[in-house]
């Protein structure tokens, strides 16, 4: 069975909370990412490189926010921060569960990221698993569920497909 840590991206964008929506637009561009995993404006001194995540600014956050008429440059008056339109409180899965449970969560409350703790270590945030990485597993599934109907044409008792209806459930996160 596929675990998250099997599909997760442990090269994750981290920022602070009082960045400008603007400056982490053109983050996502050049890193090719979708989220910026958003941080704590107080450093922890004693372990800088963990600070602690607090929301998630992804690309439909910036788009909900242009929407409703707030420029991501702050139109003149100011940057808005990634920390006022962030989403939050953030979901996270562990990094043991299993590849299906995160799908489920994610389709149960309609998001398209979430953040990996290690529970091993404090629940720190570890990377993230998005439905790009989910396309990725379906497809693994996909190929295997051909290769198991291909048995049974040939007479050879299939494999378990525990996932099949979880295959057909992950669209909704596409379409």
């Amino acid at each position: 069975m596929s675990s998250v840590e099997d599909y997760m991206n442990t090269k994750m964008v981290m920022r602070d909370s009082k960045a400008s929506v603007f400056e982490l637009a053109k983050v996502m561009v050049d890193w090719g990412v979708s989220s910026v995993a958003i941080t704590a404006d107080e450093e922890d001194q004693n372990n800088k490189n963990n600070k602690k995540v607090i929301g998630i600014l992804t690309e439909r956050d910036i788009v909900k926010s242009i929407a409703k008429g707030v420029p991501p440059d702050g139109g003149g008056s100011g940057s808005i921060t990634a920390g006022s339109i962030m989403s939050s409180p953030i979901l996270s899965i562990r990094k043991g569960q299993p590849i299906e449970e995160a799908a489920l969560l994610m389709i149960r409350n309609k998001v398209r990221h979430l953040l990996v703790e290690d529970p091993d270590a404090r629940n720190v945030v570890i990377g993230i698993i998005s439905t790009t990485d989910l396309a990725r597993y379906l497809k693994k599934r996909m190929k295997q569920v051909s290769v198991d109907r291909e048995d049974e044409k040939e007479g050879q008792q299939p494999s378990s497909s525990s996932s099949q209806v979880l295959l057909s459930e992950a669209w909704e996160l596409y379409f």
